[in-house]
């Protein structure tokens, strides 16, 4: 089945669309679904061949190297400060093939008071396809399909537009997933009509790299676009549900939060980790370590430095035992053995200070040398773990 337009379209939405700027009769067709995937049974043919192009001012497509076929809106949008919705589906065959350097642009918002197009949907140079502004000098321009998932099957396309030249807005969502997210200056003029089909811009570029080929012949399909000035509920958005459980949760959350940053406050870090798994294993690292540091003061507290024995009146004393090198020797003291190295050195600690005791009681009654020898104290001194 194979039926040409030649009149106005009117679409699911109740705007009417219409040929434009384009007169061969093969331009866009109605037929039975090729694909076997629309979920319609007959789709909209758009094929676009070289030469396919028509000059009514202010768009002179014949002098700027444009060709199209394409269906447009008979009216544009009047109601700048409201939101527009537009939806349609396209499906490019395998052997779809592009263009570049001459842009292929499938779906257009036009605005017909600057002669020009706002934002369009364009395969460029890396087979992608692109959404982007064109009314200004700025660059906006947002990938939406891959070139790896753009042929072979339908992509729903839904846009949410409002045209102004300050606070505009666009959305955009492709297969239900959101990729555009926009606000600010959307149009000049901002008299906008939806065009989509097949089109070419830079058809001259295309001549002047390639001057031995002939563009190729573009075939794309659609199922119809619809335009609607409300919102007609193509996109539904889940309000968040606030039930007790949630509640018990984001308490959870914040004791998580509270007790991972009173970790780091002890161990003097600066670092906040984020909740889940790995703040948690974070936050009893954290704990561990600073209880070995207390376990590790607590040893050093413990452990005994004998002093020398009190020299008789008249004598200077010798210097004290070197309490500098004790401690680091303690500070070394591997996890493993702490608890038993602290034992251990009490009870060394103790004998060192019965012998230092006893030797000085022997040379009180001697009357010999009243101080305690350093080397003598070195021999019973308690041994240093590596």
């Amino acid at each position: 089945m194979l039926v040409s337009f030649f009149g106005y379209v009117p679409s699911s939405g109740g705007a009417e669309f219409a040929p434009f700027l384009n007169e061969a009769d093969w331009a866009v067709t109605e037929i039975n679904d090729p694909t076997g995937l629309a979920p319609a049974a007959v789709v909209q043919r758009f094929e676009l061949r070289p030469g396919d192009c028509v000059s009514k001012p202010p768009f002179n497509d014949c002098e700027q190297g444009v060709e199209r076929a394409e269906l447009g809106q008979t009216a544009a949008s009047e109601a700048p400060s409201e939101a527009s919705w537009y939806r349609w589906r396209v499906f490019f065959p395998k052997d779809y093939e592009s263009a570049y350097p001459a842009r292929n642009r499938h779906g257009q918002f036009v605005d017909l008071g600057a002669g020009g197009s706002a934002w369009v949907f364009e395969i460029g140079s890396t087979g992608a396809l692109w959404f982007g502004s064109q009314f200004d000098d700025e660059s906006r321009y947002f990938s939406v399909i891959n070139e790896r998932d753009l042929r072979g099957q339908w992509h729903d396309i839904i846009v949410e537009a409002v045209w102004s030249r300050s606070k505009g807005k666009v959305n955009v969502w492709i297969n239900e997933e959101q990729r555009v997210r926009y606000q600010g200056a959307a149009c000049d003029h901002c008299r906008i009509a939806l065009t989509y089909g097949v089109a070419r811009n830079g058809v001259n570029q295309f001549k002047k790299r390639y001057p031995q080929k002939t563009l190729p012949v573009q075939i794309v399909y659609y199922l119809p676009a619809e335009a609607h000035a409300e919102d007609p509920g193509w996109i539904v958005v889940q309000a968040p549900v606030e039930s007790a459980q949630a509640a018990d949760t984001a308490q959870a959350g914040q004791k998580e939060v509270s007790e991972a940053e009173s970790s780091q406050e002890t161990m003097g870090g600066d670092d906040v980790q984020p909740v889940g798994e790995s703040a948690a294993s974070e936050e009893a690292e954290n704990d561990s370590s600073a209880a070995g540091i207390e376990e590790e003061a607590k040893a050093l507290d413990s452990v005994t430095i004998v002093p020398v024995a009190e020299p008789e009146p008249g004598t200077e004393p010798d210097s004290a035992l070197d309490t500098t090198e004790e401690s680091e020797s303690i500070k070394t003291l591997s996890d493993d053995a702490e608890q038993a190295q602290v034992i251990e050195t009490e009870a060394e600690a103790e004998a060192v200070e019965e012998a230092i005791g006893s030797d000085a009681e022997l040379q009180n009654v001697s009357g010999s040398e009243t101080e305690a020898a350093p080397a003598e104290v070195t021999d019973v001194a308690p041994k240093r773990r590596k």
